[in-house]
């Protein structure tokens, strides 16, 4: 068993942050067993969701950070929402 204590600069590189290396590490051992995770927006990502996706993990995250790397580019800081309103992106089987 290995315990999550902050940041693993070690396990991080350009294509895998720290966030995305923490949920994978965890979700390691249902992959394939058709489980569903619920997951805070500060892990959420596009390409984590296509990986576990990959990996037959669901996830659902209720909200996105608009600046998240691979999110599609209108979601960024010119989307202008108010308390309430929804955007919502599908691409195969994944809603952004």
């Amino acid at each position: 068993m290995r315990m999550q204590l902050g940041r693993d600069s070690h396990s991080t590189s350009d294509d895998m942050t720290a966030t995305y290396t923490t949920v994978r590490h965890l979700t390691s051992r249902v992959e394939d067993l058709g489980y569903k995770i619920f997951i805070d927006n500060f892990f959420s990502s596009p390409r984590l969701f296509d990986d576990l996706v990959r990996h037959k993990i669901n996830s659902c995250s209720r909200t996105v950070w608009p600046n998240r790397k691979d999110m599609p580019h209108d979601f960024g800081t010119k989307l202008k929402l108010k308390r309430g309103d929804i955007r919502v992106r599908i691409r195969g089987g994944i809603s952004h």
